[in-house]
Order: C-alpha cells, then sequence, then structure tokens
C-alpha cells in the first residue's frame, strides 16, 4: 500500500517538472520582469489583492512574507469569530486566487517556475523545499 502512495507522489512530481519545462518562458536575466522591491505591510496586503489574477510578475521576499502573516492572521481571527462553516469557506474561496498568485510571484523572483508551488503540497519534506525557495534572495 505505501508504494502506491510513493508512486503517486513521484508520478505528481514528474508532471509539475514536465508542466513547468515545456511552459517556462525565455531564458535569460529578467525572464519575469525586473526584480520586485522591497514594501511593507499595508502594500503587501493591498499588493495581495490587486494582484488577484498576476501570475507573470515578481514578489519580493517582503511581500510574500507580509501576505502570508496576513493570511494566517486572517485565518485566525476567522477561527476566533466563529462565524459559519459557508462564511469561512466563502472568504477562503475568495482568497485562494490571491494566495496562489502571490505564490507564483515570489517563485518568479527566485527565477522558478510558478507551478513549482505544487511541491509545498507534499507534506512534509515538499513543504521544508518550498520555504527554502520562499526565503531565497531574487536571482535573474
Amino acid at each position: 500500500m505505501l508504494w502506491i502512495f510513493v508512486f503517486g507522489i513521484l508520478a505528481s512530481l514528474l508532471f509539475v517538472f514536465v508542466i513547468s519545462y515545456k511552459n517556462r518562458p525565455s531564458q535569460g536575466p529578467n525572464r519575469f520582469g525586473e526584480t520586485a522591491s522591497p514594501v511593507d505591510f499595508p502594500t503587501a496586503v493591498v499588493r495581495f489583492f490587486t494582484g488577484y489574477f498576476d501570475f507573470k510578475s515578481r514578489a519580493s521576499r517582503t511581500e510574500f512574507w507580509y501576505a502570508m502573516l496576513f493570511y494566517v492572521l486572517l485565518l485566525f481571527v476567522l477561527g476566533l469569530l466563529n462565524l459559519p462553516d459557508i462564511a469561512v469557506s466563502i472568504v477562503l474561496l475568495i482568497t485562494m486566487v490571491p494566495f496562489f498568485s502571490v505564490t507564483a510571484r515570489r517563485l518568479h523572483d527566485t527565477n522558478r517556475s510558478g507551478w513549482f508551488q505544487l511541491v509545498s503540497w507534499f507534506m512534509p519534506v515538499g513543504t521544508i523545499v518550498a520555504l527554502f525557495w520562499f526565503n531565497e534572495p531574487p536571482r535573474d
């Protein structure tokens, strides 16, 4: 039974790498645009929502981590408010696309395809690898 699980993970990773290789942008410096500049917390939250469908540009480390801090605080507040499940589900659906968008932009700043965020879904090894990628300085 364990071998089926391992095979599923390996097949999924192979699929991610094939997709990212096939859809990769042109090589060389600035293939995802200019390097992103650091921002403060309010600006990161505004960019989190205004860059809703922006999967092509870059996000700096501070923009990404402040957006993740906002997301965790939002989830914490939702848990404290004890809202109905449908309300929490709607909020999570609304914030799901910007979450994936800012993650893809952060990976672009490290000169990786946004598809590599799928690696973070494989606990715990993929999450640890993705955390290292998210914390890298920008690369061209």
